[in-house]
């Protein structure tokens, strides 16, 4: 994120380079006196230095066949079902999603609506007419619901989820925590690197949905490979901890929910199960893997 600022320190370091360089050869022109010589070797020295730039960092900089956040946003946004609601958080899911939503054209059956961004004042009178097929119970999305002093009507995301229960809404990648309300009557069900949100009535068949979400993703990309400060590593990343999201889900519920000790059995097997499906398929994985299949071993 710090990577971003450094452009304008080093546009000043490159206009004092140039100014340097330029000094140099005056100088030496004042010495020498050959103003022939000193100008040809001056243009020469330049064009060796560029050259010798580009021939040293082309490879890193080379970009054109990296498709790796290309791919994350076109899996995320294939694996939902038809006329979703996709509530966006992050720059990852953020601004690839919407790149190719709205530029390229990808699902256009689908809405994306940006958490962070409902939280400001201009955001839903400018944006929602744009925003076909979802309902906005109001101005601005806050936690405490009511008219402020200004006329704006904030609302809660219990109340959002209420006014648009006919389609169905997914969070990526995660929730904001200023705002529990949905808790009293929705839950979190894992659905790859996001999630969905179900109303609590509706009943959890494991099976069912250990089925639905198992291969959602088609993703082929090594673990590890990318450097470290890259958001190539932070979209690999998600998708491999994806892979292992409902063997997660299934354990922690069987932790803390509580049903009979029998289901609390099929959760436990299931998540061992898919724990140690995903470890013996990937040699190279993420380390916290181990640890997890331990546990439900």
């Amino acid at each position: 994120v710090v990577e971003r600022f450094w452009m304008q320190s080093n546009a000043v370091i490159v206009v004092l380079a140039g100014f340097g360089f330029s000094l140099l050869f005056f100088v030496g022109e004042i010495f020498i006196g050959n103003s022939r010589m000193i100008y040809s070797l001056e243009w020469l020295l330049a064009a060796v230095l560029v050259t010798a730039q580009i021939y040293s960092n082309y490879s890193v900089c080379d970009q054109s066949n990296n498709k790796v956040v290309d791919r994350f946003a076109m899996n995320l946004l294939s694996s939902m079902p038809p006329d979703a609601i996709i509530l966006l958080r992050g720059d990852l899911p953020g601004n690839s999603l919407r790149y190719m939503h709205h530029c390229e054209g990808i699902r256009p059956d689908i809405t994306l609506v940006d958490q962070e961004m409902m939280t400001y004042h201009w955001y839903l009178p400018k944006l929602a007419k744009h925003l076909p097929g979802v309902t906005f119970p109001g101005d601005r999305w806050n936690p405490v619901e009511g008219p402020l002093p200004d006329g704006t009507i904030t609302f809660n995301l219990h109340h959002f989820l209420k006014v648009n229960r006919h389609k169905d809404t997914f969070v990526c990648i995660g929730l904001h925590e200023g705002d529990p309300t949905w808790k009293k009557d929705y839950s979190l069900w894992p659905w790859g690197s996001c999630d969905k949100l179900v109303s609590s009535k509706v009943p959890f068949d494991p099976e069912m949905w250990v089925e639905r979400t198992q291969n959602l993703y088609n993703w082929t990309e090594e673990y590890g490979r990318f450097d470290s400060s890259s958001w190539e590593l932070v979209a690999n990343e998600e998708m491999w901890q994806a892979r292992m999201k409902t063997a997660f889900f299934l354990f922690d519920l069987a932790e803390t929910s509580s049903t009979f000790v029998q289901e609390k059995v099929k959760l436990y097997t299931l998540a061992y199960k898919l724990y140690k499906e995903i470890v013996n398929t990937h040699k190279n994985h993420p380390v916290n893997w181990h640890k997890n299949y331990a546990i439900a071993c």
